[in-house]
């Protein structure tokens, strides 16, 4: 029975050793569930001394006057019967371990050491040993760390080696194994170390070595306290006090397995001779370590295969589909295809942020609130100079932050503080852009100069509304147009910022429950943009080009409206019809006739009423030119109420120009102008450069697949023969989740 327990623990040890092996650098650690020891400590704290009692003979790795700089992976196999002990080195090409006598092996991992020159690698050597004194485990031994650095560069690569060992220490799969020479508790900076990255100590054991050198200090009365840690050491905090062989000379006086049995039985009988209390004796000497590291292996991977295989098949499934995305934009690259492809993937780009547009709230990215959204295009604004200070900015407020501030905490726009994209996004930028629009100022004083010469410019008649419209002409629109440049920027500018929003929206859309309300060719066509950099720049390209077309447009049709409304602004000035609201019950009563058209009269009258008091007020300036101070000064108040008035109704209009000039046009022809897009040579150039990177990608995810495969395969076999094998003991059997 024992025979058999045996080879399954080394059919386990194995199993886990060769998932790590083919996943090494395939996957990311963290994620996957493969749990390993590690050994951590300070330099000459006897970190490679415990190896050596865990590997059945003493060796030493030639790393160096700079030491050991990267993991060194042990894989520890107890093999009855065989001596000397086998040692091999895993080697990356093929896959497979190789067999050199001992000192080949030592030069092969110093060698290894010494390429990081003055720095550290992640990347580890891995080395198996195969003899009759050998204990079953895996283990990672790391760079110590170091106290002392005697210059710059040694300081530095102190630095990286404390860095390499925190990453493996943070990695919660791994069991760290803590070597400090025993002494006070208190002085333990490596356990320091470890408590804050596992406070509860639920994965730190703790080994205090050298024993035999402080057997003297111990003595009946403190002995169990030592052990205790005189109140310095956790109840919870897993720990052994161990001796290991020490000797003068080159070469040990008799086998060290021997000697490795004889220190510890000498540490279990000393401290018995020292009335240790019993409980304590099961964490003293060497192979009560031993022993407890044999079962906390079988322990770690047996809890580990059920997650790992969950974990493995996981992984299949998406490189499976990622082989699916490389396959299928390998086709799209093809010389004869790429044209039409990226046209189809513009033409999917453009329905999907119609689907934003219409507010969408898949996507997360590019979120913004409005104070980092002004921020942003400010900066824009001064880094491309597409406008001046003047029009971003209106002299009502010194500083970007006091307009913020003002939209904040006067005008409470909505949703000041959200971060928005897409859709709603839009809608809280035209709140902005109204009412920025709004404080356009006409920043003009008329003299009688100006005055007398607009009378004398008219050709056929010389009435004061032709002097009106005459001098409002002169600056009036320039002043409004200023504004809408600003609105104009500002809509392309979020438009264009909109891209990324688009592409994160249509990746999202796999899994999220709007799923069933698209096709499925909006994820997979944005797998292919996002992964394809060529792609995605013609596309992001073309839909710049269209931004900046349709906001050239808008421009213009803005321009020609604000026109026609300066040539006769008397004429055209309407008021609002809308009545007031009151105190009683009449409006909720269904009209009559004759309400309805005494209603209707009133509206009449309403809005010519300020047409009519502006007209009122043109009668009363005087035509004598002894009066022309007075005159210029009843100019001056029309030609700036008119220009409220005009600039109200710019401002009352701005959404509803704003969509029917930019976000319109632009809605419905972004996805004509992808099915026209066209290819440079360079951007064929990139992709033919692409259709190679895919092959050999393609290749790498092939092998990844294969080694999963495998991976999936041993596990479960594993499993089955270990259910197979309770069974027959009679025992009910755990069964690996499928």
């Amino acid at each position: 029975m024992a025979d058999v327990a045996d080879a399954r623990k080394k059919l386990l040890l194995n199993l886990i050793s060769e998932v790590k092996a083919r996943l090494e650098g395939k996957v990311d650690s963290v994620s996957f569930p493969i749990p390993q020891f590690i050994v951590i400590g300070k330099q000459s704290v006897g970190k490679s001394r415990l190896i050596e009692g865990l590997a059945g003979e003493p060796f030493n790795f030639v790393s160096g006057t700079l030491g050991s700089r990267r993991p060194t992976v042990l894989e520890l196999r107890n093999v009855p019967g065989l001596t000397p002990s086998r040692w091999s080195v895993f080697d990356d090409a093929s896959q497979s371990w190789r067999s050199y006598p001992i000192k080949t092996v030592m030069t092969i991992v110093g060698q290894a050491h010494e390429s990081c020159g003055n720095s550290v690698s992640e990347v580890p050597i891995r080395v198996k040993v195969e003899g009759a004194d050998t204990v079953d485990l895996g283990l990672v031994d790391l760079p110590g760390f170091r106290a002392y650095a005697k210059d710059a560069v040694m300081m530095d690569l102190s630095k990286k080696i404390d860095n390499l060992v925190h990453k493996f220490m943070a990695d919660d799969n791994n069991v760290m194994i803590c070597v400090e020479e025993a002494g006070d508790a208190a002085g333990f900076a490596t356990l320091g170390k470890c408590k804050q990255l596992d406070p509860s100590y639920r994965r730190t054991i703790l080994i205090r070595n050298k024993l035999d050198k402080y057997y003297g200090d111990l003595t009946p009365s403190n002995v169990n306290q030592w052990l205790e840690g005189f109140g310095d050491l956790p109840d919870n905090l897993v720990r052994f006090a161990v001796s290991l062989p020490h000797w003068t000379g080159a070469d040990p006086p008799k086998p060290f397995s021997q000697m490795r049995s004889d220190v510890a039985d000498t540490d279990v009988k000393t401290m018995q001779s020292k009335n240790a209390s019993a409980k304590y004796i099961a964490t003293i000497g060497f192979d009560h370590f031993r022993l407890f590291m044999e079962v906390k292996t079988q322990q770690l991977f047996a809890d580990a295969l059920a997650p790992m295989l969950t974990r493995l098949k996981a992984m299949k499934d998406e490189h499976t589909e990622r082989m699916e995305v490389i396959s299928e934009e390998i086709a799209t690259v093809k010389e004869d295809s790429i044209l039409h492809a990226t046209r189809q993937a513009g033409i999917c780009f453009a329905q999907s942020f119609n689907f934003l547009m219409e507010g969408a709230l898949s996507s997360e990215t590019n979120r913004k609130t409005i104070e980092e959204e002004l921020r942003a295009f400010h900066a824009y604004v001064e880094k491309t100079q597409v406008l001046q200070r003047s029009d971003i900015l209106t002299n009502c407020f010194p500083d970007l932050d006091a307009y913020i501030n003002y939209l904040r905490d006067t005008v409470k726009l909505p949703g000041m503080d959200v971060q928005l994209n897409g859709g709603a996004q839009f809608k809280r930028l035209m709140y902005e852009v109204e009412v920025f629009t709004r404080f356009a100022g006409l920043g003009q004083k008329f003299s009688a100069k100006d005055v007398i010469q607009a009378r004398g410019s008219g050709l056929h008649e010389t009435t004061w509304e032709n002097t009106i419209t005459t001098l409002m002409m002169q600056s009036a629109p320039s002043k409004m147009r200023e504004k809408t440049a600003y609105v104009g920027e500002r809509l392309k500018w979020f438009f264009t910022e909109q891209k990324e929003c688009t592409l994160q929206f249509m990746l999202a859309i796999r899994g999220s429950p709007e799923e069933h309300m698209y096709s499925n060719r909006v994820y997979k066509q944005a797998q292919v943009i996002d992964r394809n950099e060529t792609m995605k720049s013609c596309i992001f390209k073309a839909f710049d080009d269209t931004c900046a077309r349709h906001q050239q447009s808008f421009m213009g049709m803005w321009n020609d409206w604000m026109d026609s409304m300066f040539q006769s602004p008397l004429m055209l000035l309407k008021a609002g019809s809308m009545p007031k609201i009151g105190g009683t019950y009449e409006t909720e009563i269904a009209p009559t006739l004759e309400s309805t058209k005494q209603r209707i009269e009133e509206e009449r009258d309403s809005r010519g009423g300020l047409q009519k008091k502006l007209k009122e007020q043109v009668k009363r300036i005087p035509d004598d030119d002894r009066y022309a101070d007075q005159a210029v000064k009843m100019v001056q108040s029309i030609i700036e109420q008119t220009f409220g008035v005009i600039r109200c109704a710019v401002s009352d209009q701005m959404e509803l120009y704003s969509k029917s000039f930019f976000l319109l046009p632009m809605l419905r022809r972004l996805e004509g102008d992808m099915a026209q897009l066209d290819l440079l040579e360079e951007d064929r150039n990139r992709y033919r450069a692409r259709c190679e990177l895919l092959r050999e990608e393609a290749t790498k995810s092939s092998g990844i697949l294969t080694d999963l495969d495998w991976c999936i395969d041993a596990v479960q076999k594993f499993g089955s023969r270990a259910v197979a094998a309770i069974e027959r003991r009679g025992a009910p059997a755990p069964r690996l989740r499928e």
